[in-house]
C-alpha cells in the first residue's frame, strides 16, 4: 500500500438541519446517508461553504446563525472511497477536515447543483430514528470511521 500520511486532509462540513420534525438527508443507495455539507474551497469559511452546499445539493435555504458543533480529522480507510468522485479523492487526499453544523431551515426550493454537481434529486427529509437506525446496522464501525460514526449517532440523537 502507498504511503499516504504525506496527503492533506479535504476541509469538508456537514450540516443537521431539522425540518417539520424530519432530519435534511438522503439515502445514497451506496450504503451511507448523506447529510447537506461539501468540500470547503479554498479561503472559504466552513459554514459560508455549507450554507452554499445545502442549497446546492439538497435546494434549503438555511435561516439565521450556523452553530459549529464539532470537528473531527479522520483518515480514510483503504475501502473507504465507493462512488467514482470518492476514488478520485482518496488519490489526492488522506482523510477529511470536518465541520460540523447544526441551525435552522428557512425554506425548502430546488436544488441549484444538477445530479452531475451534486443536486440531490430525491427526498430530502428523512426520519431522524430511520437514520440512527441505518447507521446503527453498520456496527462495528471501521477504525477509520468510527468517531465520524459515533458523532453522527449523538448528534441525531440530540436532534430526535
Amino acid at each position: 500500500m502507498t504511503d499516504r500520511t504525506n496527503l492533506p486532509f479535504r476541509k469538508n462540513c456537514e450540516g443537521y438541519f431539522v425540518n417539520n420534525g424530519k432530519i435534511i438527508a438522503r439515502d445514497t443507495g451506496l450504503g451511507y446517508i448523506e447529510f447537506p455539507g461539501g468540500g470547503v474551497d479554498e479561503n472559504e469559511d466552513p459554514a459560508e461553504a455549507l450554507i452554499r452546499e445545502a442549497t446546492e445539493e439538497a435546494g434549503v435555504v438555511l435561516g439565521g446563525e450556523l452553530k459549529k458543533v464539532n470537528q473531527i480529522n479522520f483518515v480514510w480507510g483503504e475501502n473507504w472511497a465507493r462512488s467514482e468522485k470518492q476514488k478520485k479523492r482518496y488519490q489526492e487526499f488522506r482523510g477529511e477536515e470536518m465541520h460540523f453544523f447544526i441551525g435552522k431551515v428557512k425554506e425548502l426550493v430546488s436544488a441549484s447543483g444538477d445530479e452531475s454537481e451534486d443536486g440531490w434529486e430525491s427526498e430530502v427529509e428523512m426520519e431522524i430514528q430511520d437514520i440512527i437506525d441505518f447507521i446503527s446496522n453498520q456496527k462495528p464501525f471501521e477504525d477509520d470511521v468510527k468517531e465520524y460514526r459515533e458523532f453522527q449517532l449523538k448528534m441525531l440523537e440530540e436532534l430526535k
